[in-house]
């Protein structure tokens, strides 16, 4: 069997091409700690996630030590390692565990010669995508790049909101919704806007009488309390979950109800991400993964509990991690098509990302 010989780690700060607005924020570059991660008998396998202004490289870092040179079949074995040996550090050091899983993962079906969705079981080879719009958003542009996307097959589509400006985000809204063709769908993303159930109703009754798909995080994930109140009030679904990190979160958000949102670089890798799934189809909930989709698109060809694939478009340029794939997802028709390749679909041009690399460390 072989063993985990080399890991590396960097920062990666990488430009847009051009800002793009989100409410009153200016995003000029995104920050990404990434990792690789080289079996003993050669295998590569990667991963990164969002920085967020988190000390994500200092975990991914730690993590890796627990990781190298041990034995890389020791999947679960080695997550609990790298959480250390007492809880208070779990939740901090969950988001950098979570990367070194997914590299190894990647490296093992790299080194097995097959795709990750092959190792989990196929279940389909197309993925319905779920294009993400918001940037700059005006009721004009929601309803022109709402029709350009459908008419390439795509049939649900996301929307940042404000969250804030109620007559503002009424306007894209009702724009977005009446360029909508007959079968397609959207939902909106408020990113935690709201501090109440009563703040959240006059815009999740918009979305109801618009004939919304979900309504995403309109608390924390840790509001639970709120949000089975606000779903037990709606007949639109809501979608929660990308920042849990572990299965007691995902428990108590689908006891609540609604759609569950999963992201394996925040809730345990893939292995996390597997065991939350698995989860969502105990309690009969869809599952949505968060962006990343190159990764999270092969749990949708091996698990039907996944609704769609979530995408931001690479013309939209907010998301340059596209950039640097050397083998990019394949959209065809408004569905992600399953790749043939070994690994879990993260195959990055290291070196060249490694040019943005504002912090590295490696261990051999």
């Amino acid at each position: 069997m072989a063993g985990i010989a080399h890991i590396e780690v960097m920062t990666a700060r990488v430009p847009l091409e051009r800002p793009v607005q989100l409410g009153a924020a200016t995003i000029a570059r995104r920050d990404y700690v990434a990792l690789r991660l080289v079996l003993t008998d050669g295998a590569e396998g990667h991963a990164y996630g969002y920085d967020r202004g988190l000390p994500l490289f200092e975990v991914a870092a730690q993590a890796a030590q627990a990781y190298l040179g041990q034995p890389a079949e020791d999947r679960n074995r080695l997550r609990r390692l790298a959480l250390g040996p007492t809880p208070a550090p779990h939740a901090t050091m969950t988001r950098g565990m979570s990367l070194c899983d997914i590299a190894l993962w990647d490296a093992w079906c790299q080194s097995s010669g097959l795709p990750l969705w092959a190792v989990l079981g196929g279940a389909r080879r197309r993925l319905p995508v779920m294009p993400v719009i918001g940037y700059g958003m005006t009721p004009e542009r929601a309803a022109r790049e709402t029709a350009a996307l459908t008419a390439r097959g795509f049939g649900t589509i996301k929307c940042m909101i404000d969250g804030r400006d109620f007559e503002t985000d009424r306007a894209v809204m009702e724009a977005l919704a009446s360029a909508l063709p007959n079968g397609a769908r959207f939902g909106i993303d408020a990113h935690w806007s709201w501090s109440s159930v009563d703040e959240a109703l006059p815009w999740c009754r918009l979305a109801e009488r618009l004939g919304a798909a979900f309504v995403e995080d309109p608390f924390a994930p840790t509001q639970v309390h709120a949000i089975a109140d606000l779903a037990a009030r709606l007949d639109v679904p809501l979608a929660v979950g990308e920042d849990v990190i572990d299965l007691a979160g995902f428990r108590d958000l689908a006891a609540a109800g609604g759609i569950l949102r999963v992201d394996a670089s925040v809730s345990g890798g893939i292995t996390g991400a597997i065991e939350a799934i698995a989860l969502a189809r105990a309690f009969d909930r869809p599952v949505i993964p968060h962006v990343f989709p190159a990764l999270h698109a092969q749990f949708g060809f091996a698990y039907e509990a996944v609704r769609c694939v979530e995408t931001i478009m690479p013309e939209m340029g907010a998301d340059p991690i596209d950039r640097f794939f050397l083998a990019p997802p394949q959209i065809e028709n408004g569905a992600m098509l399953a790749p043939e390749a070994a690994g879990a679909g993260l195959t990055l041009d290291w070196a060249r990302l490694a040019s943005h690399a504002i912090r590295k460390d490696s261990f051999s």
